[in-house]
């Protein structure tokens, strides 16, 4: 119910994070391991360091996964989970109306149930993406294709470039995931310079 940290060293088994209304409660790891952690009512809960089982965030709580390791990162309810960085991630999953927001790290396996919404434009999926027939999953890049056949698993893929430029490609699991992708184009970073130029040089003359 405090702001706390968690550092090198500290081992815990089960931690809850709660507000203290009006006060929010944010807690800082920064190393150490933990066994589960689960973030509620409208608490932060920042990873940056150490090895954490299971993440989860329940209510209107919010994870910040910048680096370290969660086996299995839960966005619940209207919970969200934003992962960046150098966040290494096995499985990480949004359900029950949770918000997944990836936009860096390293996840194997990623993807909404039973109502949830993931929002992809960045980092490195190493395995693959799946959701059920309610998942969301929105992706954002440019050059930006999917396909409903080949890939891993038979069931297609989806591929482009994140807004740094980076090429991706990440295979779909279970036949429902293919409809229930969106893509959305950005401008490709020369193009967005381009444009910038032009208004740069645009404001100049009217000067």
């Amino acid at each position: 119910y405090e702001d706390g940290t968690i550092g090198p060293g500290d081992e815990y088994w089960n931690v809850g994070v709660y507000d203290t209304p009006p006060d929010h409660t944010t807690v800082d790891m920064l190393g150490g391991i933990a066994d589960s952690i689960s973030a509620h009512d409208e608490s932060t809960f920042n990873l940056s360091a150490g090895s954490v089982n299971t993440l989860s965030a329940f209510d209107s709580s919010t994870i910040n996964a910048f680096g370290g390791f969660a086996h299995t990162l839960w966005a619940y309810n209207t919970g969200t989970a934003n992962v960046s960085d150098s966040a290494d991630v096995f499985s990480l999953v949004a359900r029950e109306y949770g918000v997944v927001n990836m936009s860096g790290g390293v996840v194997d396996h990623l993807g909404p149930i039973e109502f949830g919404t993931v929002n992809l434009s960045g980092g490195f999926v190493s395995d693959s993406l799946a959701s059920d027939s309610s998942g969301v999953i929105n992706v954002f890049g440019y050059n930006l294709s999917k396909a409903r056949t080949g890939g891993k698993y038979g069931f297609g893929f989806v591929a482009g470039q994140w807004g740094d430029g980076t090429a991706f490609s990440i295979d779909l699991m279970e036949s429902p995931t293919f409809s229930r992708i969106t893509l959305h184009e950005i401008p490709e970073p020369c193009t967005l310079a381009i444009v910038m130029t032009g208004v740069l040089f645009l404001r100049k003359r009217q000067m």
